[in-house]
């Protein structure tokens, strides 16, 4: 009985030690004065002065956080207040904490505890990735930033953008799109503007339906810090600079929020190519590629705070961006002609005017609301471009395309009570392109063409949200209403195509625990004939040209979507595996003529079944030193009679990411990246490796910060790849300018505070297809 007595009281003392290392710590985060709820405050575990864990409040001012044994204080904070310590024992009840911090008025010795890691929540309907101080995006572009993100594949050499190993996805920019491409937009971006990225895999029906893959969402960070602020960040680099002035005031009713930047950037390539014909023809040419860029934005917002329920915002933003190529290429091995050089100079010119507005009327109900959001987007390219044979003039060609983006969102969302949230909406979209062609040969005719478009959508959505106790479930439905037209000179063709379709969503979450968490989503997906695949006059040069195809239909998919993720306190880990069937697949046919030129056109051809799975694990293994591992794995079967190379697809990648913390003020991280070897349609990537370094310090407090990011040490990072077609096989190698070296300076100043509240309208990401705090 003695024993037992001993053994039964050794099980309860460990039982209790256990549940206090492992207990879990929630509240809301509140102004001490206003009584308002601080979204995204710092909440950070403490070891006397050590940093062991940290979390942020949502968007509402609430947080959990999973308690380590080693915890002595809990630390609180936020730009504009004052830090707040609660130490572990003077905690009665770990649940339901109010936390009230106090405005800071003495702010030269502020000091803000900021997140280091880039961190990872997933919600029912999507993964948002919440961009900490991630020492490889310093001084980056978002092209760049997003090659650090495992979920997101990018190629730097050639500017393309793909997700789950499809290139079939929705970018958007505060839930806006472009008239740009995606290399050009993200090139535009500086990493350091970006506040998070959602990654939306299984859009729910308030999301509009194009990308087949989904969505991906850049919310860039506002300013609405109290006082007056100002941020200046300036970088210098391997071919580059940057410059730029952001910050707001915000005095009690209205918040003003500006950015000016200014960035240059030079790269050079070479691309080598040997082709082989089936008849036994050669050819092959040596292509240097220079590149010159400059793009200038000023940014401008105003928000005011009418009233606790009436808010309203404006925003305009202008980007003027300009890049120059130069190509002259030495074709060598040509069957039966000599030797000989080609040319080509051309330019890109970008000009870009967005204004937005934005209402948002609170009811008294908790969470009830409308919002009204119109967005104009006026977009002027310019792309002249001249070609010369052995110095000899060829020809000379303009194209320019103006294209203009509306769109008009009112969305409603009430709280029917705890448990039942209902959603509804519509959303009208209207693009106009006109697209002129100029083409002067060296003798001949002389063409002025022009290409015009008009495409409108108008979405109606349906949605309710249900949670019974650890789950929470969501359904809704989508109709659009598609309609394009277009009309071309070159020929006297037109379209008029009208397309009405509905899309069901359905999206199941249930919370195992504090840390452990499942989500399965299924969303339908299309993608519908639209001016880039319509569209005769798009720019290519003396390698590819484009073939337009109006007869296109759209092409439909369904996706199915299962992600598991565990936040705990030293280890974390999510994984995500999906199923998406694709019918009516338009596809990209490639194919090479006898002159070398690669023709790209479009038809609707077959089916598709995609498969794959992603990983990611965060470790601490010191206080001072974290690791990162992420891995993916992607495969596509071809199912469809088209003269395509491979029908079993397959992409992958994988990232070793390592974070130290040297001492109080400086930090370094050593990133390797492999990339093994893919297959698409018609080509083969062979693997690639590449590793980067990067170093942080700072000084004064926190308020200037000195980056040093050098990408691919070890200038490895070669592109080869064979492409092989019905009529030649094209062995490629392409050496862009992969190794770059970065030095970033930002400086941080607070000059005053007032005690005005900032403003608490959710952010308004969702216009054309993208989606909602």
């Amino acid at each position: 009985m003695v024993r037992f007595f001993f053994c039964t009281l050794f099980l309860c003392a460990c039982t209790f030690t256990y549940s206090q290392s492992t207990k879990v710590f929630s509240g809301t985060v509140k102004d001490a004065e206003t009584n308002a709820n601080i979204p995204f405050a710092t909440v950070a575990l403490l070891k006397s002065q050590d940093l062991l864990d940290g979390t942020s409040t949502d968007e509402n001012g609430n947080f959990t956080i999973q308690n380590s044994p080693r915890t002595t204080h809990i630390e609180f904070s936020f730009i504009g207040y004052e830090i707040f310590l609660l130490p572990i024992s003077n905690i009665e009840n770990s649940e339901n904490l109010m936390i009230r911090l106090q405005p800071s008025h003495v702010v030269l010795n502020e000091v803000v505890v900021a997140a280091e890691q880039t961190t990872t929540t997933l919600k029912i309907d999507r993964k948002v990735i919440n961009l900490g101080a991630d020492l490889q995006q310093a001084g980056a572009t978002v092209l760049e930033a997003f090659d650090q993100i495992s979920e997101i594949q990018t190629d730097l050499g050639t500017g393309t953008l793909s997700l789950r190993g499809s290139g079939n996805v929705r970018l958007l920019v505060n839930g806006k799109p472009s008239g740009l491409s995606a290399g050009e937009l993200l090139g535009q971006l500086p990493a350091a503007s970006v506040h998070k990225v959602e990654i939306i895999t299984s859009p729910s029906a308030k999301n509009q339906a194009d990308g087949l893959t989904g969505i991906i969402n850049i919310v860039l960070k506002k300013n609405r810090s109290r006082g007056l602020n100002l941020n200046l960040n300036t970088g210098v680099g391997t071919k580059r600079y940057s410059y730029g002035l952001d910050g707001n005031y915000n005095y009690s009713w209205v918040n003003f929020r500006f950015n000016l930047s200014q960035a240059g950037r030079e790269m050079d390539s070479h691309q080598t190519i040997a082709q082989q014909y089936t008849n036994g023809d050669t050819r092959d040419f040596n292509a240097p590629h220079d590149f010159n860029g400059l793009v200038r934005k000023v940014t401008v917002g105003l928000d005011f705070f009418i009233n606790d329920n009436n808010e309203l915002s404006f925003g305009f933003d202008y980007t003027n961006d300009y890049h120059s190529f130069f190509n002259n290429t030495f074709y060598s091995n040509v069957t039966n002609r000599d030797d000989f050089i080609y040319t080509r100079n051309s330019s890109h010119t970008h000009k870009t005017t967005e204004i937005n507005t934005n209402y948002r009327k609170n009811f008294a109900k908790e969470g009830h609301f409308i919002e009204l959001d119109y967005h104009i987007s006026l977009n002027d390219n310019l792309l002249p471009a001249i070609d010369f044979e052995d110095a000899i003039f060829l020809f000379e060609e303009e194209r320019r395309n103006e294209n203009t983006l509306q769109q008009f969102a009112l969305d409603y969302t009430l709280p029917v009570n705890a448990k039942v949230i209902v959603e509804s909406g519509l959303l009208w979209n209207d693009r106009k392109l006109e697209s002129f062609n100029y083409f002067q040969p060296n003798n001949g005719v002389t063409l002025n063409e022009m290409f015009d478009y008009r495409e409108q959508v108008l979405g109606i959505y349906g949605m309710t949200t249900l949670q019974l106790g650890d789950f929470n479930t969501q359904a809704g439905l989508r109709y659009e209403y598609f309609t394009s037209n277009s009309a071309n000179t070159l020929n006297s063709e037109t379209t008029d195509l009208v397309f009405k379709n509905l899309f069901p969503s359905v999206h199941l979450s249930y919370t195992i625990d504090e840390a452990n968490t499942i989500n399965v989503g299924y969303s339908k997906r299309v993608s519908r004939p639209n001016f880039h695949h319509i569209n005769p006059f798009q720019m290519g040069n003396q390698y590819f040209q484009w073939e337009a195809n109006p007869g296109l239909k759209p092409e439909f998919s369904d996706n199915l979507d299962l992600n598991v993720q565990h936040n705990g306190n030293l280890f974390n880990w999510s994984l995500s595996t999906f199923y998406r069937n694709r019918t009516d697949v338009i596809i990209w046919l490639q194919d090479i003529d006898s002159d070398g030129i690669q023709t790209i056109s479009f038809d609707n051809l077959g089916k598709k079944q995609s498969y794959g799975i992603e990983t990611n694990l965060r470790y601490t293994l010191k206080s001072y030193w974290n690791t990162q591992f992420s891995a993916n794995y992607y495969y596509t079967k071809v199912d469809q009679q088209a003269p395509i190379t491979f029908d079993n697809l397959h992409a992958s990648s994988i990232i070793f990411k390592n974070t130290f913390k040297i001492n109080k003020n400086i930090s370094t991280d050593i990133t390797f990246r492999h990339t093994p070897k893919n297959q698409n349609e018609f080509r083969v990537i062979q693997p690639r490796n590449r590793l980067d370094w990067a170093i942080r310090a700072k000084f004064f407090e926190n308020r200037l910060t000195a980056n040093l990011r050098i990408i691919d040490v070890l200038d490895n990072n070669l592109r080869e790849g064979t492409l092989i077609t019905e009529q030649v096989i094209q062995n490629e190698i392409w050496r862009f300018q992969s190794q770059t070296f970065g030095v970033l300076f930002s400086l941080n100043y607070k000059l005053f505070q007032n005690q005005g509240k900032t403003r608490n309208r959710k952010q308004r990401d969702y216009d054309h297809g993208g989606s909602r705090d």
